[in-house]
């Protein structure tokens, strides 16, 4: 086997991308291929290894956990060193494989599509170390700042005074409710709630509701106008609230989304992936199918990712996001293993004794019965205590009062027959986007069907061809005599560990 490296770092000095190709041996593709007579100078030694989990190693929930190593490149002639001058960081990477240098260009494997690092110089090699694309993902999601140039109420604009300047202008997804938005124009009594709204289903002044009136296409428009005792007006393309008077403490109701059926985890998440990225739009399909349940975030004006906001929405539901082989995004409800898929027995497994092991899950636990599972949701972004609606008095209704007394909502899912037999066992605790009680007890019951048993994770080490296709969150069958596993088990493929050099993969699995 020998593998093939193409680089596509930017040269600076020309403005212009260039390809650069190594391989582990020489190879030269032919006059037909595409691209034709590209050459792969033999400088790598080590075509690198990376970690994939759905989760992260040993885990059934959070963020995936995605780590490249580095690809070395001798350089004893110094050859190498205009890498220095060239820019590598975020910039894509292939590893392609083959049979034998004899091999023809067409039956070329991928093995890996990411992004690179700077080269950095140790002696006679050049390292790359190569990086996940979901690296994208770890961008600040606010894409505005505030101007903080409102000083006065003459002001042609919403942008703050000079304490605002260059903080980040929030984002909403989805329905969040008892926001407190930003004061953006004192002077005229105007607030900011996000980047931008499609809708606004309530705004409040400690807890009693004001009265809608209009929707105004900008700030100037919405400055003119004209409200009653105990009105508001909006600027839903600016996500912009006006009230008539200085209220005491303002929270609004809001959502974008103009269905319900646009505010599930999935089809925020999908919203959020950054158009530079290869997305599964299958994947979002069946996840949305899964569990199409109203969800919302709002972030607030603090620096937050992509990604933290992606994963508090799929955590909600028990799904991932991870990046395949090529580079393309993926995203997979956990659900227990059923089917067949590969086989991994005593023919293949590497070692049985130092190749096999099994070890307990890195959740709560430790993979012991859960006795409870608690969902948090329908979480009140403001919260008052009962002195805060005092002075409201009557004027705010019990359903109001309770919802923003407390932060979150709970369901919870008990199991009797763990309690008895596991008295020590866990109280499972996961906080959630939902809208809804329904939906939240719907989820806190499967997953009790998920951790209300005891769960395993196992680890094998095969030749890495005995792994090619299989993609984590696969389904496979696990067969050996130990644990319960002599007729075949259907497992979860939670994670994979290349190692290229010498060619083994570690395959991490959950039943």
């Amino acid at each position: 086997m020998i593998y093939l490296i193409e680089a596509e770092p930017l040269d600076p000095a020309t403005g212009v991308v260039r390809s650069l190709r190594y391989g582990s041996a020489g190879y030269i593709t032919e006059p037909g291929d595409v691209p034709a007579h590209a050459w792969f100078e033999p400088r790598v030694s080590d075509a690198g290894n990376f970690e994939r989990y759905l989760f992260s190693r040993g885990r059934t929930r959070g963020e995936s956990a995605l780590d490249g190593g580095n690809i070395k490149l001798v350089n004893p002639d110094g050859e190498l060193d205009f890498l220095l001058d060239l820019a590598l960081d975020g910039r894509a990477i292939r590893i392609l494989a083959l049979e034998d240098a004899e091999a023809p260009w067409s039956s070329r494997q991928t093995v890996f599509v990411g992004l690179m690092e700077q080269a950095t110089f140790a002696g006679r090699e050049v390292e790359i170390r190569i990086r996940d694309r979901l690296d994208l993902l770890r961008e600040t999601i606010q894409t505005e700042r505030f101007k903080g140039t409102t000083t006065s109420g003459d002001a042609t604009e919403a942008e703050g005074n000079v304490d605002l300047k260059d903080v980040l202008v929030p984002e909403l997804f989805g329905s969040p409710r008892a926001i407190s938005p930003i004061v953006v124009d004192a002077f005229n009594r105007i607030y900011r709630v996000a980047r931008f709204l499609d809708g606004i289903t309530a705004v409040r002044d400690t807890g009693v509701a004001l009265t809608f009136m209009q929707d105004y296409p900008d700030v100037a428009s919405l400055k003119a106008a004209t409200l009653p005792v105990g009105g508001y007006a909006t600027c839903l393309a600016l996500g912009l609230v006006r009230t008539q008077m200085v209220p005491g403490s303002l929270t609004v109701d809001a959502y974008v989304g103009a269905t319900i059926a646009d505010r599930s985890a999935a089809r925020l998440v999908r919203q959020m992936i950054p158009a530079a990225m290869m997305v599964d739009e299958d994947d979002f399909d069946t996840l949305h199918a899964a569990n199409p349940a109203e969800c919302y975030a709002w972030t607030g004006t603090s620096e937050t990712t992509i990604l933290a906001v992606v994963m508090a929405l799929l955590n909600s539901i028990g799904a991932s996001i991870n990046v395949d082989l090529l580079g393309v995004v993926r995203v997979r409800r956990l659900e227990l293993p059923i089917g067949d898929g590969v086989v991994f027995d005593e023919t293949n497994i590497l070692d049985r004794g130092e190749g096999f092991s099994r070890n307990a899950p890195g959740d709560q636990g430790d993979g012991v019965p859960a006795r409870s599972v608690t969902l948090r949701w329908g979480r009140a972004y403001t919260v008052y205590s009962e002195q805060d609606l005092k002075a409201a008095d009557d004027n705010v209704p019990e359903a109001v009062r309770s919802f923003v007394t407390q932060e979150w909502r709970k369901e919870v899912v008990t199991s009797d027959e763990n309690t008895l037999r596991h008295p020590k066992g866990p109280e499972i605790i996961f906080d959630t986007c939902f809208v809804s009680q329904a939906d939240a007890k719907a989820e806190a019951e499967r997953l009790m069907a998920i951790y209300g048993a005891r769960r395993d994770f196992f680890t094998l080490e095969v030749a890495s061809d005995e792994a090619a296709g299989i993609e984590i969150g696969d389904v496979a069958t696990l067969a050996l005599d130990r644990f319960g596993l002599a007729e075949g088990e259907p497992v979860r493929v939670m994670g994979m560990d290349v190692t290229l050099k010498i060619n083994t993969t570690t395959i991490e699995v959950w039943r």
